[in-house]
């Protein structure tokens, strides 16, 4: 399941452009391969049933001169057929040009390679042909070119064309003035059959109109898909220009809505788009008005209570110092340390969350340097490894207090500290190890918590903000931070920044 979902992930398209704009393109794929089908196939059908009509009616009139010649004496036959060929061998009485002869022999010709439509019309001459003259004997039509065209002509002028034995092509000029040819790449038909109780053959050429179907005919061209591709693409450009300039205000509103995720109070973005966009837009800017107002509120609310306990704090203070030396004094003082420090922590939270400190390139490596060399006065194993140069942009104050809680933290749990980094190609990870008692996965989540203390020794003298403080600082960069269990005892916290 999860496989699928990954590659789900990988082929869908991430933005709104782009989704639309792929969905059209399949559609216009679609719609272009479903209209071509539906246009070729009305096409054939529509050039079927003009071949039909055209093949029938050529049988009628084949069928006529068959008949005319089949009534003629023997003795006339060669006379008249000697007519037709000084005449250029045409046979102009049926309405149909024919080149006519008689022959003592079957000629063998080359005929061009069988399609859909040379099929269609040999079967209507067949069946016309037998309606009209009946059964005929060893009926054979052929499609040939022009070259291919082949006819027996007579060893000398004395004898008929039935007493021919020389097989030749047929001479242009009874091409043209016979069978009145249209177009050089339409082929010619040929009909020869023998005649009834005679060891003879009629021969029959002629053209068909649209011949060119009878060839191999090229439906879908490089031409039709050059216009259709060229409506699909204009289509698809059209839209994409469309579509991006429907979403630009949404994409306005994302890098607006990021910032005030971030802690940054957005500009108010320009109500334009559709109604719905519009209304989005609106709703967006009174939320950020309203998010904006109650923040600057709950900071000066803040101040003024900090400066409300502050004043008791410090009276208390004065006078416990009056106190005389004991456990009581001592009592005294730790809980006022403590009340101190919850005072601090909580401002803390409050300006984290409202940073208005400028950003700029921090060099991490230095500002963890500084950071570790400030509590080498601890005297406790402190290592660091960072690999190469790595720099980011943020607000250096923050990012300084991010890493001053964790590595105070782990020198506080873990009795030490080893501090390493490396950029990749997806961000930079900081990791933080220790090799103190670690945490348990309830704790993992709990010490996020406000005033969330751990049960152990050193837990009072911290107030349990620090690392709520330090996940927020992250999270205001636009990083992670994340608690990890450390082989052979300890914790890894680590911190990601995206680069």
């Amino acid at each position: 399941m999860s496989s699928k979902t990954s590659l789900l992930a990988l082929i869908i398209p991430k933005t709104v452009v782009a989704r639309m704009t792929s969905v059209l393109f399949i559609g216009i794929l679609v719609a272009q391969v479903l209209g071509t089908w539906l246009w070729v196939e009305q096409l054939k059908s529509s050039e079927k049933e003009r071949m039909t009509e055209i093949s029938q009616d050529l049988g009628y009139k084949i069928a006529q001169a068959v008949g005319f010649f089949e009534k003629l004496p023997n003795q006339y036959r060669q006379e008249t057929l000697s007519q037709f060929r000084q005449n250029g061998g045409t046979f102009l009485d049926f309405g149909a040009e024919f080149f006519v002869s008689v022959n003592k022999d079957y000629i063998i010709l080359n005929s061009i390679a069988k399609t859909e439509f040379s099929a269609l019309v040999t079967k209507n001459l067949e069946k016309t042909l037998f309606s009209q003259i009946g059964q005929v004997e060893d009926l054979n039509i052929n499609f040939v070119s022009f070259e291919n065209t082949k006819i027996i002509t007579p060893n000398s002028p004395q004898e008929g064309l039935t007493n021919s034995h020389t097989i030749v092509p047929l001479e242009p000029i009874w091409k043209t003035l016979g069978l009145q040819i249209p177009k050089p790449e339409s082929p010619i038909v040929v009909i020869q059959f023998r005649l009834e109780n005679q060891n003879e053959w009629m021969y029959l050429a002629t053209i068909i109109p649209k011949g060119e179907l009878l060839l191999s005919f090229d439906w879908i061209n490089g031409e039709r898909i050059f216009t259709s591709s060229l409506v699909s693409l204009t289509m698809l450009l059209i839209t994409f220009i469309f579509v991006r300039w429907l979403v630009f205000p949404l994409e306005s509103l994302a890098h607006q809505a990021d910032l005030l995720g971030k802690g940054r109070f957005p500009r108010q973005l320009d109500e334009i788009g559709s109604k719905e966009m519009v209304a989005t837009i609106r709703a967006f800017n009174s939320m950020a008005k309203r998010i904006q107002k109650f923040i600057a509120d709950r900071e000066r609310s803040f101040a003024a209570i900090s400066h409300d306990l502050k004043t008791p704090l410090t009276r208390a203070r004065i006078r416990v110092e009056g106190i005389e030396d004991g456990p009581i004094k001592e009592d005294l003082i730790g809980d006022l340390d403590y009340l101190e420090t919850m005072v601090k922590g909580s401002l803390q939270i409050m300006t984290d969350g409202v940073e208005h400190e400028n950003t700029s390139v921090i060099e991490l490596s230095a500002l963890l340097t500084s950071i570790l060399k400030k509590e080498e006065v601890l005297n406790l194993p402190i290592k660091m490894d960072i690999q190469g140069d790595i720099s980011m942009k943020g607000r250096p104050i923050a990012i300084e207090r991010l890493f001053s809680n964790l590595i105070n933290n782990a020198l506080s749990y873990g009795h030490g500290v080893e501090v390493s980094g490396q950029k990749k190609k997806t961000g930079i990870f900081i990791q933080i190890k220790d090799k103190g008692p670690g945490l348990s996965e309830a704790d993992k989540e709990n010490v996020f918590k406000p005033y969330y203390r751990l049960e152990h020794k050193l837990s009072d003298v911290h107030s349990g903000l620090g690392m709520g403080i330090a996940r927020s600082i992250a999270n205001i960069h636009g990083g992670e931070l994340e608690l990890k269990d450390r082989p052979g005892g300890g914790l890894v916290v680590e911190v990601y920044f995206p680069v």
